[in-house]
């Protein structure tokens, strides 16, 4: 018998043999769980929360499928894993040592050190972007930049890297780092103020440095190279994206899109690829919201309205202290299919409302503006989709497939995204996850000579469309600002 484990918060899901050690399956997995004694149940540092009980990773044995907490260790530092994996077949490393991989997110940072021999993740890490004591979204930066700013911003996503790098092997002789291109210009302390205005393009595309001329606490002379950037707002995380998902070898023509704080899309095979941005902001990721948290512990990361009952799950359990991304858009879909907010987003009287919110616990819970907010966020996101897709002479029954990148992406419950209007409206079938495919890309890139052939090659024929002079987009998104008429009857089941 074979059961599903999900591992939270990085959303990782692996299968487990009846009766498997569970720190076997995450080992499996890629997801890195302390075990200083070797598995032998004396330490006690593989604690971890298994459906609601706390047991040792190393002594407790799957028989059903489970939901297991990672609690947050070293000073917040948390398991960072993808769902893409060493897929290609050589083992090509670009240097020989260790090797790392980093995704610097305009709100996280998540890295993973391999063993280049054989490709084996021996070390991962996450934490928050520094950056954010700046400004909590891309253009907030470039205007701190353009004051001066560029070289402490730099220190800044620096110091968070080293940070996040205690524990971690030393000898490390390569380095990619994947990230938006405004993140990507400011660890190589290039002043982004340029790509704000027309032709909208990088300073520069790509750049190797040296490990000396990084300040990243790696070997002096190690490569540090950066993904490509092909325009202002599509970075090398979705040339990373693009070829982690396949779809740049893929017949069918495929949609990709990257939930975060700008909101890339990418739409292609392996005959073009067209990719758009639109500022979708900060308020999947917490930003914004009275209640808003980043996924981690004590965040609400699913909710359902059963009547005048409401359930919901807490990442790690415990008492809830805020409500993340994936949580908001379970919140909103369940809002509105049962006809506690209208489809601009106003909330109806009801026993939950109290002070123009709506109270799922305590004082978390969720305004009319906000909801709003929320709505005008998918609407960019959506509407982006919806633009590229009818450029190309397309419907969303057109695609073969539907990849949802980005951490936050890993959370989502599929039905509730569509049924508030920011995923098109496709059966649920054609979807897949990849999970932080930016770092799964950069890992990929440092441990295989085919994958970065393909990156090579995809990255030329990826052609930018610029939402900002297209009325199509316009119309789109002055169209997705409600939530739509969709078919919210079935609900996949979630466990409480």
């Amino acid at each position: 018998m074979v059961h599903k484990v999900v591992f939270l918060p990085s959303g990782t899901e692996a299968q487990a043999e009846d009766g498997e050690l569970l720190s076997d399956v995450a080992k499996r997995a890629g997801v890195r769980i302390p075990m200083p004694c070797g598995g032998a149940g004396r330490c006690g540092r593989c604690k971890v929360i298994a459906d609601g009980e706390e047991v040792l990773a190393c002594r407790h044995h799957v028989v059903c499928d489970t939901t297991v907490s990672v609690p947050e260790r070293d000073r917040g530092v948390v398991v960072a894993a993808d769902r893409g994996g060493q897929t290609d077949d050589d083992i090509s490393p670009l240097c020989g040592g260790y090797a790392l991989a980093v995704d610097i997110g305009t709100t996280t940072i998540a890295l993973s050190v391999m063993d280049s021999s054989t490709g084996e993740e021996v070390y991962a890490a996450a934490g928050v972007n520094g950056q954010r004591a700046v400004g909590d979204d891309v253009l907030s930066r470039i205007q701190y930049a353009s004051e001066g700013g560029t070289e402490d911003m730099r220190r800044m996503v620096i110091d968070s890297i080293n940070g996040l790098m205690d524990g971690a092997p030393e000898g490390i002789q390569s380095v990619y780092i994947a990230g938006n291109t405004t993140m990507e210009h400011l660890f190589l302390g290039i002043d982004p103020t340029p790509i704000r205005a027309p032709p909208y393009l990088p300073v520069e595309e790509r750049r190797e440095i040296t490990g000396e001329e990084s300040g990243l606490r790696v070997d002096p002379g190690a490569r540090v190279l950066t993904m490509p950037c092909v325009s202002a707002y599509v970075g090398g995380d979705i040339a990373s994206d693009i070829v982690c998902s396949g779809m740049d070898c893929s017949e069918g023509m495929c949609l990709l899109i990257d939930v975060g704080t700008n909101g890339e899309v990418a739409l292609g095979n392996r005959d073009l690829m067209v990719v758009c941005s639109s500022s979708a902001g900060p308020a999947f990721e917490g930003g914004n919201l009275k209640s808003g948290v980043i996924a981690g512990k004590g965040a609400i990361d699913s909710v359902r309205i059963i009547g005048d009952t409401i359930r919901y799950t807490v990442i790690g359990s415990g008492e809830p202290a805020g409500i993340c991304g994936s949580g908001i858009v379970d919140l909103i879909a369940q809002l509105f299919s049962s006809g506690n907010v209208d489809r601009r987003g106003n909330l109806r009287p009801g026993p939950n409302v109290r002070d123009g919110r709506f109270i799922l616990c305590g004082d978390i819970g969720i305004s009319d503006a906000e909801i709003r907010d929320v709505i005008m966020t998918k609407a960019a996101i959506y509407s982006a989709a919806r633009t590229l897709v009818r450029s190309m002479g397309l419907e969303f029954s057109d695609l073969e497939k539907v990849y949802i990148a980005g951490g936050f992406g890993s959370f989502i419950d599929m039905r509730s995204a569509i049924v508030m209007g920011m995923f098109p409206d496709v059966d649920v079938s054609r979807y897949e996850y990849l999970g932080n495919s930016s770092l799964g890309g950069a890992k990929r890139a440092l441990m295989s000579a085919g994958f970065r052939e393909r990156l090579e090659e995809v990255f030329p024929r990826m052609t930018y469309l610029d939402l900002g002079s297209d009325p199509v987009f316009y119309d789109e998104y002055t169209s997705a600002q409600f939530l739509p008429n969709t078919d919210a009857s079935q609900f996949p089941s979630v466990r409480y």
